[in-house]
């Protein structure tokens, strides 16, 4: 993953050529899913990933979700990820002509106050997002990813 800085703390990450999320204030997202539910999916993996690495930062037990899925939820014309009744995030969407294959649901998480390591945590989300994309390959019958095997 590249990091591309505007000069206003604002960030756009990229794999290869192409762009795959940004990091903005407390926000970090990412894009390239084929649909809600996949970006949904993709969005639970990384809440997982960022969780379990807030809680080893601050030396605690990671919070579970407690079998308590991410749901979506229309608030003010906004699709709001929620856990429970709070909001901790947004799925996105973007034109499908300027993405590989129209895959162009995404996902955007908010980091919690006072968690100033925005960069490592969109570092840990695609890592997350990249085990994921591994497990979902071989479940589909897709076989070992090179990226693996490499």
């Amino acid at each position: 993953m590249s990091i591309f800085e505007y000069g206003d703390g604002r960030f756009r990450l990229f794999r290869d050529d192409r762009e795959i999320g940004w990091v903005e204030n407390r926000a970090v997202g990412f894009v390239g899913f084929g649909s809600d539910d996949d970006a949904v999916a993709a969005a639970t993996s990384a809440y997982d990933a960022l969780s379990a690495w807030l809680a080893r930062q601050r030396r605690q037990e990671a919070t579970p979700r407690r079998g308590r899925r991410l749901r979506v939820r229309s608030a003010a014309g906004e699709r709001q990820l929620t856990l429970g009744d709070v909001a901790i995030g947004r799925l996105v969407s973007g034109p499908a002509d300027q993405t590989p294959e129209g895959a162009s649901h995404g996902f955007e998480l908010l980091l919690p106050p006072r968690v100033g390591a925005a960069l490592t945590a969109a570092h840990i989300i695609d890592q997350a997002l990249e085990r994921h994309r591994t497990l979902r390959s071989l479940e589909s019958g897709g076989g070992v990813p090179a990226a693996v095997t490499a």
